[in-house]
């Protein structure tokens, strides 16, 4: 009975044991279908059910086994023309899954061209270019090598088209921008960056060439003759402005020595004025010291008379004396009949003075 019981749970334990390593064995295979590893520099995209899901950048991802799946790599898709198309395509889509996100190089063909003056042009270009979007890269275009050397091609020929050949030879870089901008407006719905557009080559049919090479050197002899014609004339401008220059000069300077000649006469005069006041002014004021001295003197004669006048009052009498005898003198020497006859000679000398003088008068009267 204990026989049976323990190989009983013997077989229980085993059976439980097995489920277990059944489990953990399920779930490591779960956990290594689910582990995806993506190489430095790719991508890869995860389908679920069917539709576009997600894209898996490089290092380790994880995706959802039996409902998420990578997309593999579908015949001619993602591939770029290298070497002018001589060489196999190279596949940017691998096998497993993998999408270079490296910078691409495509390489179409040589291709003829016409240019604006319907001159052929042989143009050789390469365009660099990487894929940003993957999705969109395998989803939204179909044949995308086919479609990415149509593109170019296409957009060549209107850029070249816009141009004459002559431009076209010697703006190479203008007109590789020109092509970048405009397949970067296409591309960017291909999920793809135009990186740079370089023209490797850019000739003409050999007549053609030297037919532009006359024409070339026509035109450049044209140009020296037009620029020394310019130079000349521009010669002419300077001299004339150098010319122009000198005489305003001189002008300027026959008008600041008139100002300065003015400004000279202006202050002599202004000195002179000046000049004259103060001699006018040093004058009045000796007058006028003049004058106060003199009223000054006057005033102490008036005051010493007054003075003698107080301590003796007889002096008024002979002071009247002297003005009575100073205006008889006045008078006597006014007029031109008197005769002066002093007492001291009231003699014979007196008496003929007296007649020398009438005989004078009548003389002058006559």
């Amino acid at each position: 009975m204990s026989n049976q019981v323990s190989s009983t749970l013997l077989t229980a334990l085993d059976g439980q044991l097995a489920a277990i390593v059944l489990l953990v064995v399920f779930a490591l295979l779960l956990i290594f279908i689910g582990i995806k590893i993506v190489p430095d520099g790719n991508s890869r995209i995860v389908e679920r059910f069917g539709r576009r899901h997600r894209v898996l950048l490089p290092g380790v991802n994880i995706i959802v086994p039996f409902l998420d799946k990578i997309k593999k790599s579908g015949f001619d898709q993602l591939s770029v023309r290298v070497e002018g198309g001589d060489k196999p395509s190279e596949k940017l889509w691998t096998r497993d899954g993998n999408i270079s996100l490296a910078e691409q190089r495509m390489d179409p063909k040589k291709l003829k061209l016409l240019a604006k003056d319907n001159s052929e042009i042989y143009v050789d270009s390469v365009v660099y270019f990487r894929i940003v979007e993957p999705m969109r890269a395998v989803y939204d275009v179909a044949a995308f090598e086919a479609s990415f050397v149509s593109l170019v091609e296409t957009t060549l020929r209107q850029e070249v088209g816009r141009q004459d050949g002559d431009s076209i030879v010697t703006a190479r870089d203008i007109m590789g921008e020109s092509l970048r901008s405009a397949l970067q407006e296409a591309g960017t719905n291909w999920g793809i960056q135009i990186i740079r557009v370089e023209i490797e080559d850019v000739h003409f049919n050999p007549e053609v060439a030297e037919k532009l090479s006359e024409a070339r050197e026509k035109e450049l002899i044209r140009r020296a003759e037009l620029i020394e014609k310019q130079a000349e004339a521009e010669q002419q401008v300077l001299l004339a402005e150098a010319n122009k220059k000198s005489i305003i000069l001189e002008a300027e300077g026959v008008k600041q020595a008139q100002i300065m000649k003015a400004e000279g006469e202006k202050q002599a005069q202004i000195l002179k004025a000046e000049g004259e006041f103060e001699q006018d002014r040093l004058q009045a004021e000796g007058r006028y010291l003049a004058e106060s001295r003199e009223k000054e003197g006057e005033a102490k004669g008036f005051a010493a008379i007054v003075e003698a006048l107080s301590n003796d009052p007889n002096a008024i009498i002979a002071l009247q004396a002297l003005r009575a005898q100073e205006n008889v003198a006045d008078s006597l020497g006014k007029s031109n009949n008197a005769l002066i006859i002093p007492s001291e000679t009231a003699g014979l000398f007196g008496a003929a003075a007296s007649i020398l003088k009438g005989y004078e008068q009548l003389k002058n009267s006559t």
